[in-house]
């Protein structure tokens, strides 16, 4: 499964790994942007602190809860954006994508709110 195949599903489990390389998954939304996918989260968020530590992630699809592999998994390369013009494309495009649902789950300031941009790993 190429990265961009996972545009159109609802929720992936996003692995990330500790400093031990313990892996951590989490079901998240996600969004295409240009050639990379995305993620948003809060800022604070374990997934931030592990990505920046760590940038390598797994992703696969997921059901809601998580607990459901629907597909291979894909090895990413994961990375807060840091630019703010950026940042706000991430945030329309996953609103444009889940509508509603978006808006009652993503209340709050954006100051608060991480975009994870997950690419293609350089093998």
């Amino acid at each position: 499964m190429n990265l961009l195949e996972f545009a159109d599903k609802e929720y992936i489990n996003l692995i990330t790994f500790r400093k031990d390389n313990t892996p951590v998954q989490t079901p998240v939304w996600l969004s295409s942007l240009e050639d990379c996918l995305v993620v948003t989260t809060n800022l604070n968020a374990g997934k931030v602190k592990r990505i920046r530590n760590n940038g390598l992630a797994t992703i696969y699809v997921t059901n809601q809860s998580g607990s459901e592999k629907l597909s291979e998994e894909v090895h990413v390369k994961a990375s807060i954006i840091g630019n703010e013009k950026e940042k706000q494309l991430g945030i329309k495009s996953i609103q444009k994508k889940y509508g509603a649902m978006a808006k009652v789950f993503m209340r709050g300031p954006d100051e608060v709110r991480a975009i994870i941009k997950l690419e293609e790993k350089e093998e």
